[in-house]
């Protein structure tokens, strides 16, 4: 037994390569299979390859031999890519195009995988890779998405375009191109670009434009219905309000939960949730297509703040829980909607920070954090590391976010990730610092600027580098610092 294992003792330095392997041999040994890196599994099939006990040290070489020149199945590495452990997926993707250096769908995925951890360059060389291998649009596009992301737009616009020159029917850079036109700020190229796909998904508002065009809107009933999640309907419902100051009927169907808070617009004629008959009308849109069909840009953008009301009765309420603490009060949101976040967003795109990277900013002086965090994120409050103010109760009573614009009206400062709580204090009013990942804002918020034209009373502070909530943290205890002394 101790003989056998200082022949195997070396293997187990080989963590992910080992457990990478599906390898068989045959002869007078017995079957092989290798399928894990666990040490037991080693000694286990040493002991079925070495069953005569006359030929040890050559069956312990061939062994290591046929395990450090092994390749790891294209299966076993998707099923890394697809649990999201990509250094591991990676790790097997380089071994599978090293051995086979014509693997196309290796060097795809290897670039995918890259690209889900920020790194640009590797990823840019593997759809690079890919395309020389065999052209094709798909590596194309991924390699076009790489320098979007990477904040590099000028080049994705380039890559998109030569897309759509090979090929006008591949909508996703149809799409993608306008979006990088207005993610830049270039509003003259988006918003025509962007009509291709609004027309093609029945979300044009042609009606609604016609109405505009002709300046015949008055009196005209305008049913607006929801696109997104629900930040998305709290950003966009100040249209409702441009069409009220038009003349129109506003018609306002909504998400459930945002019935309370969006009840308090009196711009709003007529709200009602999601997913009952509705009402007859003579134009009709999607919140999120109003500031195409408005064409609006960075200058024109309607950003009369307040467009969102708190109920002055919960407002005082909370002015009197608040009424002992004479400091400085922050509040803080840190998890946005996982369902959302994790299928559709890439790992350096997604929006959550741990909570625990909002502690360094507590050690400031003067300086009171309350939690304005419900749902996803609040199992984070058991290892909080930091004094921070937690309402179990908030909106439970009142109704969902009644609670909380109330609580915002009486804080001097909101820090959170891109979720509702953002668009909800940007629409009070409330001064709002937005936390955002590494990877480049989506079309809302304008590439390499700080600024929302959105929300005056927003700042923006994003990752320098991947993952780099600390850097991030960083930047925002230098501006809180500098906030306080004022």
């Amino acid at each position: 037994m101790q003989k056998n294992n200082i022949f195997l003792t070396p293997l187990k330095s080989f963590d992910t390569f080992l457990k990478t392997k599906t390898l068989r041999t045959s002869g007078k040994e017995k079957h092989l299979t290798i399928k894990s890196a666990r040490p037991e599994c080693h000694v286990v099939v040493y002991r079925r390859v070495n069953t005569s006990g006359k030929k040890v040290l050559l069956s312990a070489l061939l062994f290591l031999f046929l395990i450090t020149h092994a390749t790891p199945t294209f299966e076993t590495a998707q099923h890394y890519q697809n649990a999201e452990q990509f250094d591991d997926a990676i790790a097997c993707y380089k071994e599978i195009v090293r051995s086979n250096p014509q693997d196309i769908n290796a060097f795809f995925n290897l670039g995918c995988c890259y690209l889900a951890l920020g790194a640009y360059q590797d990823a840019i060389a593997s759809f690079d890779a890919t395309l020389a291998i065999q052209p094709n649009i798909a590596a194309l596009y991924n390699k076009a998405f790489t320098y979007k992301t990477a904040g590099d737009l000028d080049t994705a616009i380039t890559l998109y375009k030569q897309i759509i020159e090979q090929d006008p029917d591949y909508e996703p850079a149809q799409l993608a191109l306008g979006f990088a036109y207005i993610t830049q700020g270039n509003f003259e190229l988006g918003w025509p670009q962007h009509e291709r796909y609004l027309k093609r998904s029945g979300k044009n508002g042609d009606r609604l434009r016609t109405l505009l065009e002709e300046d015949t809107i008055a009196h005209k009933k305008v049913l607006l219905t929801p696109e997104g999640g629900l930040g998305d309907t709290l950003q966009f419902v100040r249209y409702a309000k441009c069409l009220k100051q038009l003349g129109a009927d506003v018609i306002v169907a909504c998400q459930k939960p945002l019935i309370p808070i969006l009840s308090r617009c009196l711009y709003i004629d007529q709200l009602l949730p999601c997913g009952i008959a509705l009402p007859g009308h003579d134009a009709s849109a999607t919140l999120m297509s109003l500031p195409a069909i408005f064409y609006d840009d960075e200058k024109t953008a309607p950003d009369q703040m307040p467009y969102l009301y708190a109920d002055p009765a919960l407002v005082e309420y909370w002015r009197e829980q608040l009424s002992t603490d004479t400091n400085f009060k922050v509040g803080i949101c840190w998890q946005a909607d996982i369902k959302n976040d994790i299928p559709s967003k890439l790992p350096i795109a997604r929006r959550g920070v741990p909570l625990s990277s909002f502690a360094p900013l507590a050690s400031l002086k003067g300086v009171s954090f309350y939690s304005l965090q419900k749902y996803d994120g609040m199992d984070q409050l058991d290892k909080t590391n930091f004094p921070l103010n937690v309402f179990d109760q908030l909106d439970d009573y009142a109704g969902p976010f009644m609670d909380t614009a109330a609580l915002i009206k009486n804080l001097d400062l909101i820090i959170t990730v891109d979720t509702a709580v953002a668009h909800l204090a940007g629409a009070l009013d409330a001064d709002v610092w937005l936390l955002h990942p590494y990877a480049t804002a989506d079309w809302r918020w304008i590439c390499h600027h700080t600024d929302s034209y959105w929300y005056p009373t927003m700042r923006i502070f994003k990752q320098k580098k991947p993952f780099d909530y600390d850097g991030v943290m960083k930047e925002v205890f230098d501006a809180l610092q500098e906030k306080i002394k004022k």
